[in-house]
């Protein structure tokens, strides 16, 4: 998946123009440049596939785990290889945010397990939120779609770890030999962005890039 041309950037804010006066009602943008800053966020977003991809396969190696994670990676990347260059602009663009979040809402569902089962989180960032947003912008049914598909990869990869006491061993081996998490490794999308997004179940703010 390619980063976003300057011509692609330029349908990026047309089809947000478009968008914005259906998005969910918890994104909130600010007055002026709402539609930009929501342009700068999506591109920062795609962006950010191929260093979350490295990053778990650092993890991989460091940890020497295969198996289904490693399969899980595998597809993450199948979901980035649509020939996006043989389609129009607004095609390519399109794909371009369906690939990124496909493949980041797979490596959240990843790192989440791995948190939970092993304490053992790869990537130190919270990425809920800029999904959620994403999710919105891709409009429903479709993203419904793709996180039940996102739903079933995971089950199968809970079925696959559940009760492998040779991964855990080298997870356990991995995360005791860590000095230090790192936390500071990737900036958090959802907090230094100049969007505001309003989760009124929760109450809270979050400016987004």
């Amino acid at each position: 998946m390619a980063p976003l041309s300057a011509q692609s950037s330029e349908f990026l804010v047309a089809y947000l123009n478009e968008r914005v006066q259906h998005l969910h009602s918890s994104i909130r943008l600010r007055e002026g440049d709402g539609t930009a800053a929501l342009a700068s966020f999506i591109k920062k977003y795609i962006d950010l596939v191929p260093d979350f991809l490295g990053a778990f396969d650092d993890f991989r190696a460091a940890a020497n785990v295969n198996g289904e994670i490693a399969r899980q990676l595998t597809t993450a990347r199948e979901f980035l290889e649509v020939p996006v260059d043989i389609m129009s602009a607004e095609e390519g663009l399109e794909a371009s945010m369906y690939q990124a979040y496909l493949a980041h809402r797979l490596l959240e569902d990843l790192n989440d397990t791995l948190n939970v089962h092993f304490n053992c989180p790869v990537i130190p960032v919270n990425m809920t939120r800029s999904n959620l947003i994403v999710h919105h912008i891709i409009g429903e049914p479709f993203a419904n779609q793709i996180d039940s598909a996102i739903q079933l990869l995971n089950d199968k990869l809970l079925s696959s770890i559940k009760n492998n006491s040779e991964l855990s061993l080298k997870l356990l081996e991995y995360t005791s030999s860590l000095g230090l998490d790192p936390s500071e490794r990737f900036p958090c999308l959802t907090e230094s962005s100049n969007i505001r997004l309003l989760f009124k179940s929760q109450n809270s703010r979050v400016r987004l890039n």
